[in-house]
């Protein structure tokens, strides 16, 4: 694809767009407590968790913020009430407060959050008060919980309010956020919702956006969903969780992840880096097809291999995005250049179509989407069994001696799976890969997929 630094002309997209979520009979959590306590940081950055797909509720009213918390395919409704158990006690006040309480009332759950740094005041205990006549399930969270040293201090004094032990988090830091979301949705697991995502996931595509730091993974990520958004919340710190969005383009529909992206294991010095690198592996085991984002003025690295290497052990679809294409000098002569870069350094993944993109420029958004679409579709792809035997009898790669291949045939999908028949389990890597070749060639090229082999032995 010619680019080069000048602005390349930006390619007509087809549309994309937010999938309006449905919150039907998703259970409410409210958070409540008083103000400066982090209510609104906690809500933000619990929306905005690695696989949450947040989507606003219409005619959600000025008093509380209301969003949806998925959490693979589990969803519950998030409210913040925004303060509104203080302040002067006006008409204002006075119709939050009503709309509060009748909220505690149909809400499934509370997070009545407390300052686990400096203590309770008078203020905690009104709140405690007036959840306790309520009647309302109570899941006391003590947030600014960075220093343990403080926290220690408060810790008893708060089992006064009468909701047991304390669930110590740090909103600021994304600390213990996502055991949190378990508590949450154990909690209401066990009084009996269900949690199943209203929206209906047969046929979602689901595409999880990796690479390295700063290869241009968010900016694609919003090149994609046509907003100029990759966070949901501008929280400092953010950048380290992963997002995701469900959006519709055409006639399909497609969860994207934006990844953190991985280090090098090396370079993970702290807790929340090592969180981070977890979050973006568990996203790329739950995907249908990575798409692996390289900085093309640094080219391929070995965190960019490892990333491959995960995408195809784990049997997912890979599309793999030289990403700053406008940045290369002379472009347009150099695509041969990283063909052959991408054929030595990811050769175990050579059925990867290679797409070249500018995300600032939004160059390479149609033949993107048509490879993402072209590996979904290849992991899914079913062969007669003849047209396998076939082509294993004109094999022109001979099994090693002693080796006998006798026939064979697809047993899966996601990724394509074929068993083989051999008279000895043995076989040779080398012959792996021939057979690999023989069926891409011969039978189907399955694009964008990897190709899983058994082996059975037969006398």
């Amino acid at each position: 694809m010619p680019l080069n630094r000048k602005e390349p002309k930006k390619q007509p997209e087809e549309k994309s767009e937010l999938v309006e979520s449905k919150f039907g009979k998703a259970p409410i959590v409210l958070i409540v407590g008083k103000s400066n306590v982090g209510k609104s940081t906690l809500f933000n950055k619990l929306i905005g968790k690695r696989k949450s797909i947040v989507a606003d509720e219409q005619g959600t009213t000025r008093d509380a913020v209301t969003d949806r918390v998925l959490w693979y395919d589990k969803s519950f409704q998030l409210v913040d009430t925004c303060g509104i158990f203080e302040g002067k006690e006006d008409e204002i006040y006075e119709r939050s407060r009503d709309i509060t309480i009748k909220a505690l009332e149909e809400s499934a759950l509370v997070l009545f959050v407390v300052d686990g740094k400096n203590g309770l005041s008078s203020e905690d205990h009104t709140i405690a008060s007036i959840l306790r006549k309520s009647g309302a399930d109570v899941l006391l969270v003590a947030n600014k919980t960075e220093s343990e040293k403080y926290y220690q201090k408060v810790y008893p004094e708060l089992f006064s309010l009468g909701f047991g032990e304390p669930f110590p988090v740090s909103a600021e830091q994304s600390k213990n956020l996502d055991e949190l979301i378990e508590s949450v949705i154990n909690r209401l697991e066990e009084k009996g919702y269900d949690l199943t995502f209203a929206e209906s996931n047969e046929n979602l595509i689901r595409v999880t956006i990796a690479g390295k730091p700063n290869a241009g993974k968010s900016s694609l990520f919003n090149m994609i969903i046509n907003e100029e958004r990759a966070l949901v919340t501008p929280i400092a710190g953010t950048t380290r969780d992963t997002i995701d969005e469900i959006v519709r383009i055409g006639d399909k529909n497609y969860l994207f992840v934006d990844t953190a992206g991985l280090r090098k294991k090396s370079k993970i010095e702290d807790f929340i880096e090592r969180i981070s690198t977890l979050r973006t592996i568990e996203a790329i085991e739950k995907s249908d097809v990575i798409v692996l984002v390289i900085d093309s003025t640094q080219g391929i690295t070995r965190q960019d291999q490892r990333i491959a290497g995960l995408a195809e052990k784990n049997g997912k679809g890979l599309v793999v995005v030289f990403n700053k294409w406008d940045l290369v000098k002379h472009a347009d002569k150099r695509i041969k250049d990283y063909m052959d870069m991408f054929k030595e350094k990811l050769y175990f993944v050579d059925f990867a179509p290679v797409i070249f993109t500018s995300a600032v420029y939004k160059v390479g958004y149609r033949e993107l989407m048509k490879a993402i679409n072209t590996a979904y579709v290849s992991l899914h792809k079913k062969v007669p069994t003849s047209a396998v035997n076939a082509a294993i009898q004109r094999m022109i790669a001979k099994p090693p001696h002693g080796l006998k291949l006798y026939y064979g045939l697809q047993v899966d999908i996601r990724p394509p799976t074929f068993l083989l028949f051999v008279n000895k389990l043995e076989v040779p890597e080398s012959f792996q890969n021939a057979i690999r070749k023989t069926i891409r060639e011969q039978v189907e090229p399955f694009t964008g997929a990897p190709i899983f082999l058994k082996f059975k032995e037969r006398e």
